[in-house]
């Protein structure tokens, strides 16, 4: 603060004309040095005051080391830099809060929606929470997002949806689950940490539809636009002129062409535990035997 140099106020008196024009030249002084003080004061000089009204100070370059405020009205405040570690800004409400590394928002009874960095997982987390608290939609930085309530919209558009936890299906411990892709619908059971196919629905390139019933026993493994068939599991195909059904590895043992037609084919085609096929072959020795039984007859009569 600039220093005050005035000397003190006259004391040794000699008339009171030189009296009164030594005691003007010293207010004059005074009132000089004390304007010269007052229009440079900044907060280099000014160390501390009681009470200082600040209507006529010009702050342009103020510079504030350590200040204490009660309150603050910033509807003006521009600052570069806040750190929210110590600061805590929110609304009048408190619905708004950011804190630290995080931006909270609440209703009038809990947090509903929260963006944070959680340092000690080294991430960033986005989370919704429904009227209960619970999380419903949560996204990390790793992209990954995970839905925790109803879901609905008109449309949803996925490359690929499976129905259990992305942590179970990795360690192939998802139960049952479904499983949707561009190559068709997997119905898939994790059991002891193997992962089996037990439903299969397909459409090749050439429109034939497949649908595969079980896992079959892993031997003759057939690949069709991405669902895996192997031998011993049940097999519908549908194409442009047929449906066919049977096991795979063997050849079909119903077809039902559009034409009308119904083909059964097998070792034995059975109904009611009856071998129809071997009941038809037995019939037909029969009839064969009347019918030699009756050509002989009508020869000996012709004889006679």
């Amino acid at each position: 603060m600039p220093n005050f140099t005035v000397s003190a106020l006259p004391t040794n008196y000699v008339d009171a004309e030189t009296d009164i024009k030594s005691i003007k030249r010293w207010i004059l002084s005074a009132v000089d040095e004390l304007t010269y003080i007052f229009n440079n004061l900044d907060s280099t000089n000014v160390i501390e005051a009681a009470k200082v009204k600040a209507e006529n100070i010009d702050t342009t370059n103020a510079r504030i080391g350590n200040a204490q405020i009660g309150m603050l009205n910033a509807e003006k405040l521009k600052a570069g830099t806040i750190d929210t570690s110590l600061v805590k800004l929110s609304d009048s409400g408190g619905n708004l809060v950011i804190s630290g590394s995080a931006i909270s928002i609440s209703d009038k009874n809990r947090t509903r929606f929260e963006a944070k960095f959680d340092r000690a997982a080294n991430r960033f987390n986005f989370v919704l929470y429904n009227k209960s608290g619970g999380p419903t939609v949560s996204i990390d930085s790793s992209g990954d997002a995970h839905f925790g309530g109803v879901v609905e919209g008109s449309q949803i558009f996925s490359s690929t949806i499976v129905g259990t936890d992305s942590d179970s299906y990795t360690d192939t411990d998802g139960g049952v689950f479904a499983e949707i892709n561009q190559k068709g619908i997997k119905v898939m059971q994790d059991k002891n940490y193997t992962r089996s196919q037990k439903i299969g629905m397909s459409v090749a390139d050439n429109g034939t539809a497949y649908l595969v019933l079980g896992a079959g026993d892993g031997s003759g493994k057939k690949v069709i636009n991405g669902v895996e068939y192997t031998n011993g599991a049940f097999k519908i195909e549908k194409d442009e002129t047929y449906t066919s059904m049977g096991i795979v590895g063997s050849s079909p043992f119903i077809n039902f062409w559009d034409s009308g037609e119904l083909w059964l084919d097998g070792s034995a085609v059975k109904i009611n535990g009856v071998n129809v096929l071997a009941k038809l072959n037995s019939l037909s020795s029969e009839i064969d035997a009347i019918k030699q039984k009756l050509n002989s007859s009508t020869s000996q009569s012709t004889n006679e």
